[in-house]
Order: structure tokens, then C-alpha cells, then sequence
């Protein structure tokens, strides 16, 4: 544990002995289960109920994996309903890191220091510009595994296994968020295993499911902020949004069937999170929309005298909506 204490020199996270699998998120893997474990302080009660009643499995199945998010089948989070096994890939797993890390370090670089530098009238806040392509950079890299899998460079890229103790801020905050934003997504899956499995038949038609999903998502967050007290509400509140804006860079349509519409999901989020309306998730939340814009040459107008990232927030889903009728 000496690298907690270390001011300098490179940090090596992995361990063969106890980390699984090939990516660098491998060193984070053991404090997923963890951490869902321990998402409000009844829920390891509540969770071993359900496995007791064999609502849940009691195994969280992470696969192992070189392969592309999207491949012979679609490797994103599930539930299966014959085993009732929540399911999650590794390669997705180094998605939402590389997605997190750069939706974070581009909205505090980009947006955040330049805003208080200029509220300042100081350079409080200097800018980094490697900071900031390093962070594109990664953001590259982290979509190209929707189609692609292809090795992480962690010499030249930010990663949570090895890296600098000099520049060990971003990396372990991002750690932090990237954590909530799995949390999210298996509280959203383990729902389903309570919920709604036991609901399913030929019966159903799509108005189910989109409603099954958006009780899925309202139970998760719900679990998070049960929690708040126990981890930074700051930190539970940007994991679930970068949670949902994952969502958004595997096509750019936003429109669902099963699904409500990725960003009707995202509304609901911040509206359920009941932020300040300049809250810094408003502020991600439209960072994350302009990096979806930009990767799907997607034109909106971005404006420029908005009283909160709130009101710009709304700006930008009208234009989602107007765009896709």
C-alpha cells in the first residue's frame, strides 16, 4: 500500500497473483463487486435476500475477453433470464473508463478552469494542453472498442493500472466516478432480476419493456442516492451520467424500442438527481452531447448566452428532438 503515500515515480497497480484479465481496468475489477455490494447500507441484506430467493445470482459474470463491444453479439451490460446472472464484458468496462476519464479531464479543462479563470480575472486554473489531447486521445481509443478491439498503449495513454504518481489525480479520481457509473448500470440490471423477469411472456409488447426500463433506471439511481452518505454525492451523481451518456456513442440516433430514447433517459436522470441547475453534471451532461455531436458530424447549435448549463442542457435536447422527427 506504499503507493498510497507515493508523491513520485510510477505506480504499478497489477498483480498477477490477484487481478483477472488482460485490460488495464483489471486492477479495478475486485472493488466492482464491492462496491455494489455496499451501495446503501441495507442493501448486502437485501441483495442476499434476493439470491436466497433465487430472484439473483449470486456470481456478478465478468467475462474476460479480447473482443469488440460489438462482435458476434452485442457485449454490453445484461441479465440473463434463464440463470438470472448479471453480465459485464471487460472490454466494455475499459469503454466507460476511457469515456469517464476523458468526459471528466475535457469538461474541467475545457470548460470548468477556463470559466473560473475568467470569473477570476487570474489564471487560477492553468490550462494543460496535453492534458486536454491526451484526454481526446483516450476518448478515440475508448469508442474504437465499440467496433474494434485493438491493445490499450498504456506508456502513452492515461490508464488506471501505470501510471506517473506525478499525475495520479485525474486518473484516481476518475477511478472514483467510473465506479458510481458501473454501480449505476449493475443496480439498473440487478432491478430487472428483482423486478421484471419473472414478468416476462409472449405477452408483452414494447410499451412493457420501455416501461420495465425506465423503472430500472429510477430504482438505480434511487439505490446511489441511498448511499450519498457513505460516498461523495458528487461522485454518485456524475457516475450515473456518465453512466447514460455511454450510451450515446454507438450510433447516432438516439431513438430506442425496447428503450426509451437515450436522451429521455438522461433528462430523467437530472431531473432525479435534483441539482442546482448549475450543477456540474449539467455541464458533463452537454459536454458528453457535444462529443456524441461531434463524432456523428451532428450540427447543433451550441449558442452562446445561456443563464445555466440547465437551460443550455434543454437547448440541445430540443435540437435532438427537432432533428430526429
Amino acid at each position: 500500500m506504499n503507493w498510497i503515500f507515493q508523491k513520485s515515480g510510477l505506480i504499478n497497480h497489477y498483480n498477477p497473483e490477484i487481478h483477472q484479465g488482460t485490460q488495464p481496468v483489471r486492477v479495478i475489477h475486485h472493488m466492482l463487486l464491492f462496491m455494489f455490494q455496499n451501495t446503501h447500507s441495507n442493501f448486502i441484506f437485501e441483495l442476499s435476500e434476493q439470491v436466497n430467493n433465487k430472484k439473483v445470482d449470486n456470481e456478478l459474470n465478468l467475462i474476460i475477453g479480447e473482443d469488440a463491444i460489438i462482435s458476434s453479439k452485442k457485449n454490453t451490460p445484461r441479465i440473463t433470464s434463464t440463470d438470472r446472472k448479471i453480465e459485464i464484458h471487460e472490454t466494455f468496462l475499459s469503454y466507460l473508463w476511457c469515456i469517464t476519464y476523458s468526459i471528466y479531464v475535457l469538461y474541467l479543462e475545457t470548460i470548468d478552469f477556463p470559466r473560473i479563470n475568467k470569473k477570476d480575472g487570474k489564471n487560477t486554473y492553468p490550462i494543460n494542453e496535453e492534458n486536454i489531447n491526451k484526454a481526446r486521445e483516450l476518448f478515440d481509443y475508448g469508442k474504437s472498442l465499440i467496433i474494434s478491439y485493438s491493445v490499450w498503449n498504456k506508456e502513452n495513454l492515461p490508464n488506471p493500472e501505470i501510471y506517473f504518481a506525478e499525475k495520479r489525480d485525474y486518473i484516481e479520481q476518475t477511478n472514483c466516478y467510473y465506479t458510481e457509473a458501473v454501480k449505476f448500470i449493475l443496480c439498473h440490471e440487478y432491478t430487472h432480476a428483482k423486478l421484471h423477469i419473472d414478468q416476462l411472456s409472449s405477452n408483452l409488447n414494447n410499451s412493457h419493456f420501455l416501461e420495465f426500463e425506465k423503472e430500472a433506471d429510477n430504482n438505480a439511481i434511487d439505490m446511489l442516492l441511498q448511499g450519498k452518505f457513505r460516498i461523495n454525492s458528487h461522485a454518485i451523481e456524475i457516475g450515473i451520467i456518465i453512466g447514460l451518456l455511454s450510451m450515446f456513442y454507438f450510433a447516432p440516433s438516439t431513438k430506442g424500442t425496447k428503450h426509451p430514447n437515450s436522451e429521455d433517459r438522461l433528462s430523467n436522470a437530472l431531473e432525479r438527481l435534483n441539482v442546482e441547475e448549475d450543477n456540474h453534471v449539467w455541464g458533463i451532461a452537454c459536454l458528453g452531447l457535444k462529443l456524441w455531436a461531434v463524432q456523428f458530424n451532428l450540427s447543433f447549435d451550441w449558442g452562446s448566452n445561456f443563464s445555466s448549463y440547465k437551460e443550455l442542457y434543454y437547448e440541445i435536447i430540443n435540437q435532438i428532438k427537432e432533428k430526429q422527427r
